[in-house]
Order: C-alpha cells, then sequence, then structure tokens
C-alpha cells in the first residue's frame, strides 16, 4: 500500500468536483479509484484498523416486538458515513474519530481548507462553547485514550468520540457518544440526566438546517452546539434523552433519541423511542411536529398547518408511531402461552430524501412523509383528499403529505435507503441462518433515470390523488441480480439463480447493490460516472443512464475475497463508494 493511500478495498466513483470522493483529485471519475487518506502515521493506524478489522453487525432481539428477528447487514467498514452536496464524513470502528473530505466553503467539513483525500477532523480547534465539565472529561478520556490505543493525534480528534454524522447541501451535523466520567475525575455532573451527549452544527444553511435558532445561518468554520428547542430542555420536567443517531436531508435533520421519564427523580422503567426534528418543512418532510408548551415538555401544542409548511430553526418534536403490535408472553402455570399484550413498535432508522422521509419501525413498518410527487412515499392504505397549497382551488393536485403514515404492500424489512425522489428497502434477516439465502431489494418512487432498475412489479396499488379526477398507480417494484457465472466454466444452468444481496443504498437518482460473492451493481442517472461505465477503447466515458443493474468494474480490485467478505455501498449527490 502506498503512503497516504487508504485501505486498498475502498473506492469511490462519480461527482467530485470539489474532492469529495476523497481520491486525491477533482475530477470526476466513471472508473473506482481507490480511496485516499492524508494521514501517515498514528491517524492512518486508526483509519486503516478500524476498516479492516470490522465485523458483520448483528443486531439483537427487540424487546418490544416479537417479529423482530436478529438480522445482518453487509460488513461496515465505519462506524457511521455521510455524504453531503460537496463533502463526506466518516466515522471510524474502534476510536470513533471523524474523518471529512471536500468542499470548505461554508466551513462544512472542520478542516483548514477544502480538501481531496480523508482528514481528520480539526476537532480542538473548532469546537466552540463546550460546557467546563464536558472540557474536563475530554482531557480525562483523552489521557486514558492514550494509554490503550491510537485514538489520539496531534489535531486533539481524540478528545471527542462520535457517534453519529449526517450531511445536507452545505451543512454537517454530528453527534457525541455519551461522555462518561472517569474514577478519578470524580465530576458529578458527568452522571447527570444525559451524559453529556452533545450535537454540534457547522457549514451553512438558511432553511433552519443548523438547529441553532433565529439569526443563526453560518457557524463560521466553527461546530457549534445545538443547545435550543428540545434540546435546550433535555433533563427537565423528569426526562432524560439518550441521543442515537442523526439523519439528514438536503435541507431537513432527524434526531433519534430513547427517551426515559422520571418521577421524583426515579426512573419509571419507561423506555420510548422519539424523534427530533429541524430545517425545512415546505413538503411535509418533518410531518406532523408539536411544541412545548410554557417549555413544559410533557405538555405540548400543535402547529397550525401554515406553520407547519415553514422552517424549523430549532429541534422540535415529530408525531409519529406505528400500530401497536399483538405480542405473546409465555407467562408460567395455566397462563403459559396465552398473555396478550398490545406493545408499541419501537423506532429503528431513519433515512431522508431531497424533499421527502422514510421512518422504520422494530415491526418491520415503514412510514413516510413529505413530497409525493412521484410516487416515493409508497402505497397508504387509503387515499387522502387535500385542499391545493393555496386552499382554495381543490381540483389541483397536491403532490406532498404532512403527517407520517404506513407505506402499504411491503413485506417486513429491517434496513431502509432514501434517495432525492426514489427508495430502497430490504429484509436481511434470513442471511442469518442461510449465507446463500436469496434477498430481494424493494424500491418505489422516481424512475425516469431508471433508479428503480426495471425491477418487476411486487404490489401495485392504485391511490386517489387527484379528488376523483383518476386513479394513479403507484407501485413497489423488486430487483434480483441473477447468478453471473465465469465464462467456460461449464457450471450448469438449472432455471433462473439470483445472487444473494447483503449491501444496497439509493444515491440522489441512482442505486447501488454489493451481492454475497462481492459483486457490484449499479443503476439509474450516470452524468457524473456514479454508475461505473468506465472508459471505453477510444477514451470516452460511458456516461449515459443505466436502467438495470450493470456490474461495476474495477481495474485493480484484489482477485480473492476472504470467505467472510460481504461487502458494502453507499450513494451520495451522484457519487458512489464501494468497500471490496
Amino acid at each position: 500500500m502506498d503512503k497516504g493511500q487508504g485501505p486498498a478495498g475502498l473506492y469511490a466513483f462519480g461527482s467530485n468536483g470539489n474532492g469529495q470522493l476523497g481520491i486525491a483529485s477533482d475530477d470526476d471519475t466513471s472508473t473506482p479509484q481507490p480511496v485516499h487518506s492524508s494521514s501517515i502515521n498514528t491517524t492512518n493506524i486508526a483509519f486503516t484498523d478500524n476498516l479492516l478489522s470490522s465485523s458483520p453487525q448483528h443486531h439483537g432481539n427487540s424487546n418490544k416486538d416479537s417479529t423482530t428477528r436478529p438480522h445482518v447487514n453487509a460488513i461496515k467498514p465505519f462506524h457511521d458515513f455521510a455524504a453531503g452536496g460537496n463533502h463526506t464524513a466518516l466515522i471510524t470502528h474502534g476510536g470513533r474519530q471523524l474523518f471529512m473530505t471536500g468542499s470548505n466553503k461554508d466551513g462544512e467539513t472542520l478542516l483548514r481548507e477544502a480538501s481531496q483525500v480523508f482528514k481528520p477532523a480539526e476537532v480542538s480547534r473548532c469546537l466552540q462553547h463546550q460546557p467546563p465539565q464536558q472540557q474536563q472529561l475530554n482531557k480525562d478520556q483523552g489521557k486514558e485514550s492514550r494509554g490503550r490505543s491510537t485514538d489520539s493525534n496531534k489535531d486533539g480528534n481524540s478528545s471527542i468520540r462520535w457517534r453519529s454524522v449526517a450531511c445536507g447541501w452545505a451543512f454537517t451535523i454530528g453527534l457525541t457518544e455519551p461522555c462518561r466520567p472517569t474514577p478519578d475525575s470524580h465530576d458529578t455532573i458527568a452522571a447527570s440526566n444525559n451524559n453529556n451527549q452533545m450535537v454540534y452544527a457547522w457549514g451553512s444553511g438558511s432553511f433552519g438546517e443548523l438547529g441553532l435558532g433565529l439569526g443563526r445561518y453560518k457557524t463560521g468554520g466553527q461546530a457549534i452546539p445545538i443547545t435550543t428547542g428540545l434540546l435546550g430542555t433535555r433533563g427537565s420536567s423528569g426526562t432524560r434523552f439518550d441521543l442515537v443517531k442523526v439523519r439528514a436531508g438536503l435541507r431537513h435533520v432527524l434526531l433519534l433519541a430513547k427517551e426515559t421519564r422520571s418521577i421524583a427523580g426515579q426512573d419509571n422503567g419507561t423506555i420510548t423511542t422519539v424523534l427530533m426534528g429541524w430545517g425545512s418543512n415546505r413538503q411535509g418532510q418533518l410531518g406532523v411536529l408539536t411544541r412545548s408548551s410554557d417549555g413544559d415538555s410533557t405538555t405540548t401544542m400543535p402547529f397550525t398547518e401554515k406553520e407547519l409548511r415553514g422552517k424549523f430553526m430549532e429541534p422540535t418534536r415529530i408525531v409519529i408511531s406505528a400500530a401497536t403490535t399483538r405480542r405473546q408472553h409465555g407467562g408460567s402455570g395455566a397462563d403459559a402461552g396465552t398473555r396478550i399484550e398490545d406493545e408499541e413498535p419501537e423506532i429503528l432508522d431513519m433515512a431522508c430524501g431531497q424533499n421527502h422521509t422514510l421512518v422504520l419501525f422494530s415491526n418491520g413498518a415503514v412510514y413516510s412523509s413529505g413530497l409525493d410527487k412521484y410516487g416515493q412515499l409508497g402505497p397508504r392504505a387509503a387515499a387522502v383528499e387535500r385542499n391545493s397549497e393555496e386552499g382554495t382551488d381543490k381540483g389541483k393536485k397536491v403532490d406532498f403529505r404532512i403527517g407520517f403514515e404506513q407505506v402499504v404492500g411491503l413485506p417486513f424489512v429491517d434496513s431502509i435507503s432514501c434517495g432525492w425522489n426514489h427508495n430502497a428497502a430490504m429484509d436481511t434477516r434470513p442471511l442469518v441462518d442461510d449465507p446463500t439465502a436469496m434477498t430481494t431489494i424493494y424500491l418505489w418512487g422516481r424512475s425516469d433515470h431508471g433508479q428503480l432498475g426495471g425491477g418487476l412489479p411486487y404490489r401495485a396499488v392504485a391511490v386517489n390523488l387527484n379528488r376523483g379526477a383518476g386513479d394513479v398507480p403507484v407501485g413497489i417494484v423488486q430487483v434480483r441480480i441473477p447468478v453471473r457465472r465465469k465464462e467456460g466454466s461449464g457450471e450448469e444452468r438449472k432455471g433462473l439463480e439470483f445472487e444473494s444481496l447483503v449491501s444496497y443504498s439509493c444515491g440522489s437518482e441512482h442505486t447501488l447493490a454489493m451481492t454475497q460473492s462481492g459483486d457490484c451493481y449499479a443503476w439509474g442517472w450516470n452524468e457524473h460516472g456514479n454508475c461505473g461505465g468506465g472508459v471505453d477503447n477510444t477514451g470516452n466515458k460511458d456516461l449515459l443512464d443505466v436502467p438495470t443493474p450493470r456490474l461495476v468494474q474495477f481495474p485493480d480490485r484484489p482477485s480473492s475475497l476472504p470467505s467472510e467478505h460481504g461487502g458494502w455501498v453507499t450513494g451520495g449527490y451522484g457519487s458512489s463508494w464501494v468497500w471490496s
């Protein structure tokens, strides 16, 4: 491996005008190129080792829903990864370090300048307004980490361990791991209700996506903690939040948290998952939100529809819940296996498109809200009659929805992904018992560039969007990848066999998938070469749309793969990353 180059198995291709691919150039490429890191010494070891030591993620059974079984995703090379308009961020596994690359025009990368390679975020220089107890805990944890691992580096990145990161058009939101006191810190504040978790915003955005309150549209190259709205009242009214993950669309942000309520200072054992949101809700992409009454988080007041279709400048609670699940408990004696209880599913994940959002629950149900111009909200149980945006022309088609409703027609799924106007979902549970089990990607939404891969209809539902003017077909398709046999292998083909898919992702207007055998496929919009067309023998790039899944060709890919290999793909704004 050359100095300065990242792990040989990490590749990127597509839009790269600002160096957001991290391939040491700012040229678009339709041929997958190795990703680079500028760190050569300690940080390069952390960057590399955390990639190569990753293992398949196994998720335990939900304690809320008996239908949720363990599932497995692809071998994930990072703890978290996010692609923005012209910048990219990743968090390593063991050290929880933050690396960034790409444009820094608006301070969206926490680097001194724009970069064409991944560099550790200059956290110690850029973090602003840390509470004194947080600063002391950072010092304590930094001393501890220096004695046991390579987490520390000269840029001060070790003082913060990151949990989740999200990138929008020109902004980034970062969530830190809980800060717990070391044995010699004697910091009683650190053991408070919220473990001193912090949510930072950096970059720019005029739609409230920074979450910093009125008048804060830029951060000036610094990461500023979000202490407004619901995040500003944590710990009050007997409420404790454990912040789980953050996700962003073009101009909106969602934050998932686990809420524990206490009475008289004692937890009552009730833990629920809640969503907070901020940024643009012009098309209903945040859904319905509620505001606290006089600072009391237990009492809320609804917004008017006019208020909902605006900008939310600070974290606000989102109203969403899935249908309860009937669960049978074992019990004992004569009541064994007969006790039935209704339980509310947990929120597991969310995905943000350009102007819509998906939310995944532990019972395998997916809910959607926002723009529905291209059917990206999916089929729903019943058509909802709505007025036009102005509320006067009742015959005008309304192509958005404010409020989360279930996507009907989907089977149980345990993962979701959003493009700008299309979506994908998959159930990976069959892979737990049988690594060769067939898995299918389910897709719906816009397909003018082939984003849905020419999939076969899985479920088509007629939805009336025009108040009697006629049914508009909105359906879900499934994409399967046929087994690819080597030429001249002599293998006999019996019927049509399909590859097991272990990873998939929606880019802005394209889709990626990785098979169990390690092959990467892409389809959809390909203007920047993000579907990996490569260069022909005359030197011309293949930048035509790809209507059906096409095998991505790697110029210098390893010829053999480890037996436990699962691969990983993710898409960005006209960009693609593959770990193989």
